[in-house]
């Protein structure tokens, strides 16, 4: 059985970077929005996040899951991973840009898009945020992220920062032996 440095290794990594920046503006008609500089923004959000989600599935798959999409957009979690022993439902979140020297990514969702309430057990096994700029994914038990609606990665950034660094490429969390029950 390989490490997961190594199964993330033994995969070529296809980047999210590089596909966005070459897209098209987005066409007239449709949300874009502007950058700081005002150019004009590659994509909007909802595009963005179904890229970073095809991106998804070939990783997963990429290392053996079986991956299913639920049909329509009513489910709170974006995919379920089969790894022959048990399914996981997982939500994918992505982030584009750094915010000096941050990477801040939104881990809830909205009621009635007004109140921001996070995701809890009953709802996800698995969060997976991925940074794209650093081709960076972080695999995260939903116990972690229970009560929050944002969170924070600093790449091999400080100690006091970098919280979320044992769950980078931290796969082997959905292929290890499912917990018995407790009585």
């Amino acid at each position: 059985m390989r490490s997961p440095e190594e199964e993330a290794r033994a995969y070529p990594r296809a980047s999210l970077v590089g596909a966005m920046e070459n897209s098209a503006e987005v066409p007239a008609g449709q949300r874009a929005g502007r950058d700081k500089k005002g150019k004009p923004q590659k994509g909007t959000d909802k595009q963005r996040g179904e890229l970073a989600e095809m991106h998804f599935m070939l990783k997963a798959a990429g290392l053996g899951f079986g991956v299913a999409k639920p049909w329509g957009e009513s489910e709170r979690y974006d995919f379920v991973l089969d790894t022959g022993k048990k399914f996981w439902r997982v939500q994918v979140k992505s982030t584009y840009v750094a915010r000096a020297p941050k990477y801040s990514v939104n881990v809830c969702r909205s009621i009635a898009g007004k109140k921001k309430t996070s995701y809890t057990a009953e709802e996800i096994d698995i969060l997976v945020v991925y940074i794209v700029a650093e081709d960076a994914w972080y695999v995260l038990p939903v116990a972690v992220v229970a009560v929050r609606t944002r969170l924070y990665f600093v790449p091999f950034g400080s100690k006091r920062d970098g919280v979320y660094e044992k769950y980078r490429e931290a796969w082997h969390l959905m292929k290890a032996e499912p917990r018995a029950p407790r009585p």
